[in-house]
């Protein structure tokens, strides 16, 4: 009997949907995107039945539904809004994810998709440059300036808060 290719759907779809979440920054549109790449996925001819490749191809089919919802969406002159939140009523961990989570919200795509799927979905340098069809250089290049411009967007956000709950 043959071996369902998609069999390991139902574990990846947490991180497919994490990553389509990073990628568009709302979790509704990304569970959206998520459902239409398995609906694209399970009605494709050719399915890789390796595990490895079958994760990669999932992940580029999210990759490019995401890209396709960005392009409907953007805009040149808005920033991602901040939630409003009250940052004092949680504890340490609940803190440091949400601060990260708002500066995810910050970066550009590109910073926020690299980061996604080396940081978020745990692809190796080699796998994320074959999903993304550059070289490994590339990618290491790239997550340094998305990291980095991750660490400035939060260092300023922890300003902005610092000042805002201290009146100033």
């Amino acid at each position: 009997m043959a071996r369902d290719p998609h069999g390991s759907l139902p574990a990846l779809m947490p991180r497919l949907v994490a990553f389509a979440r990073t990628m568009v920054g709302d979790t509704d549109t990304a569970r959206d995107l998520v459902q239409e790449a398995v609906a694209r996925a399970l009605g494709a001819r050719r399915v890789p039945s390796d595990p490895p490749a079958y994760r990669a191809w999932m992940f580029r089919i999210v990759r490019n539904a995401a890209i396709d919802e960005l392009r409907r969406n953007w805009r040149t002159s808005e920033e991602p809004a901040a939630p409003a939140v009250d940052l004092w009523r949680f504890d340490q961990a609940q803190i440091a994810k949400l601060t990260v989570e708002r500066g995810l919200a910050t970066l550009a795509p590109a910073h926020r998709e690299i980061i996604a799927l080396i940081d978020i979905a745990g692809f190796s340098y080699a796998e994320a440059a074959e999903l993304l069809s550059v070289p490994d250089g590339t990618v290491m290049s790239r997550i340094a300036r998305a990291r980095e411009a991750l660490l400035a967007a939060i260092d300023s956000s922890a300003l902005r808060v610092l000042k805002s709950s201290h009146g100033s």
